[in-house]
């Protein structure tokens, strides 16, 4: 599966713009395609947090449990899972500019299994889709940054 890069400019500082994407107890409040969030790991997230993400993905329910695996506040936020034998790396990139913050999203599929190799190359075909999907999803998280930003 192709990476999929998506940026957006968040009109806010780079702190809040990564406090914002890396925001799971709230994301379900200000991201649409998130219905649920549940906190594996006690405390304020960090690194090694853990937490079970519900949306919906093209039509359709999905939960994946996922860990934070870089936390570097307030330049970078990568979130890494492994399911159905694929492995997940998510980052965020704060990039701070005269306007707030250029924030960009990579999202990196990687297939470790011979099925997920199989399925991988069936839904690459839908790479669009999912980009979409992600534009959406930096889009809502950009709006809060600007909410955040004028409290």
């Amino acid at each position: 599966m192709p990476t999929i890069t998506v940026s957006r400019l968040f009109e806010s500082s780079p702190e809040i713009a990564f406090d914002v994407v890396s925001d799971f107890p709230n994301a379900a409040n200000f991201v649409d395609g998130i219905i649920k969030v549940e906190m594996l790991t006690p405390g304020p997230v960090a690194l090694g947090t853990r937490v079970r993400e519900t949306r919906i993905m093209m039509g359709r329910e999905a939960t994946e449990e996922m860990e934070v695996s870089i936390m570097d506040r307030p330049n970078q936020f990568v979130v890494e899972a492994f399911s159905h034998g694929t492995e997940y790396v998510t980052s965020y990139l704060m990039e701070p500019n005269e306007n707030g913050t250029n924030v960009t999203l990579v999202f990196k599929a990687t297939p470790k299994t011979f099925m997920s190799k199989i399925l991988a190359a069936l839904f690459s075909k839908m790479i669009s889709t999912v980009a979409d999907l992600m534009e959406k999803d930096l889009i809502q998280a950009s709006i809060e940054a600007k909410r955040r930003a004028m409290d």
